[in-house]
């Protein structure tokens, strides 16, 4: 046999098992799904997906409708309400570009969120990297039905807002499915979930007439943090709460604080650009104690203090120690709302397992309430790299 008829022979063989795409579906017969949400019922689970419209996100070939539809179907399971949801839906709904899932407030608080996302978890067809939210005080139907300016499809824009803000305020953090599941699972660890809720006239908020006004009758704004024992919603964290959750965790990438002049009227800002946290068990007699330690590099941002000189070693030294005691501040708050909750959606209960499964095993029955008999001590220390362009400010040198 001839080396060119060999590799004929080969190349031949190899073409006989590629068959191409087997499972191949045409965009054509697909909707595109960009936020799903939950909400329990009598019937059993309310499913709201928010499909898009591609020839509205066009512009060229944009013909003045809505860019997205919203189709709701009930079931007795979420699976089963969305193969329901064939009848009314014009095509199959693809769920691998899904940017949102949101949760109503009632069905969190009353049925819990285990059952609503194990589907999630459970499908091949979705990723792992679309945002949980909680709908406050409303419904999920009620937040995937309203329409958003600016962004096209409300659903990339809640995720765009989301992935926005907990990279520059520390008020809101993101929840993936993988990290919901492990808070689920992990013991000493309960959920904590941003919230998300309606300012303005929700009523309008599904109208055409909410995007043709420069200052939307309805807006959807992320505030708060839903907190959960086991799988249940049992409160939310104010502002403070939530930075202060943030700051223990980790998860603040970067934020702003405002703090008051020092020894005169007036305030400041502090950008916080890098923010390290440490939670350390240590354990004498099976008997825990937690030391968190927080360290955070920032700039100043704004400087309306009139008589202070940021040239001044001493003065930049004032300014750090006064955002540092305003970090521990917030941090005080977060643990005082465990205990308040009787809930760790922190995780200290975490920590001393890792470093001591056999002082958790005494511990852990009941944790929620014997968590305040638990000595915690905080610690930050913040460093201010940069003033900005210049070193005082105009305002000093404003004439009578």
């Amino acid at each position: 046999m001839s080396k060119s008829f060999r590799s004929v022979f080969v190349l031949i063989s190899v073409l006989l098992v590629l068959t191409g795409c087997w499972n191949r579906r045409e965009m054509n017969d697909l909707l595109i799904a960009a936020g799903m949400g939950v909400d329990k019922v009598d019937e059993g689970y309310l499913v709201t997906i928010q499909v898009i419209d591609p020839g509205e996100i066009t512009a060229k070939k944009g013909g003045g409708h809505t860019p997205v539809t919203v189709y709701s179907e009930t079931g007795e399971t979420v699976f089963a309400a969305l193969r329901k949801m064939t009848t009314v839906a014009a095509r199959k709904i693809y769920f691998s570009h899904l940017r949102m899932f949101v949760i109503g407030e009632e069905t969190a608080r009353k049925d819990g969120i285990a059952n609503v996302t194990e589907f999630l978890y459970r499908d091949h067809e979705l990723r792992a990297d679309y945002y949980i939210a909680v709908a406050r005080n409303s419904t999920a139907k009620e937040v995937l039905e309203g329409l958003t300016p600016i962004e096209n499809i409300p659903a990339h824009k809640l995720f765009t807002s989301l992935d926005m803000s907990s990279h520059f305020y520390a008020g809101t953090e993101t929840c993936k499915i993988d990290d919901l599941v492990s808070d689920l699972v992990t013991e000493g660890k309960s959920p904590a979930i941003t919230g998300i809720r309606y300012i303005g006239d929700k009523d309008k908020a599904d109208k055409k007439e909410n995007l043709d006004v420069t200052d939307p009758y309805a807006q959807l704004k992320y505030e708060g943090i839903a907190v959960f024992r086991r799988d249940k919603l049992v409160g939310w964290l104010d502002e403070d709460e939530s930075k202060g959750y943030n700051y223990i965790s980790g998860k603040s990438k970067g934020t702003v604080k405002a703090i008051s002049c020092p020894e005169e009227d007036g305030e400041l800002s502090v950008e916080l650009i890098r923010t390290n946290s440490n939670v350390h068990v240590s354990h004498k007699d099976q008997s825990p104690e937690i030391n968190i330690k927080i360290e955070a590099e920032g700039n100043v941002g704004e400087f309306q203090c009139r008589r202070s000189d940021l040239t001044n070693l001493k003065t930049l030294k004032e300014l750090e120690d006064l955002a540092a005691e305003a970090i521990v501040n917030k941090v005080q708050k977060a643990i005082d709302k465990v205990t308040l909750l009787k809930t760790d959606f922190i995780g200290f209960g975490m920590h001393i397992n890792r470093v001591s499964p056999s002082t958790w095993e005494k511990y852990k029955e009941g944790w929620g309430e014997r968590f305040s008999s638990i000595p915690v001590t905080v610690k930050a220390s913040v460093k201010l790299r940069n003033t900005g362009k210049t070193d005082g400010s105009f305002l000093e040198k404003i004439k009578e």
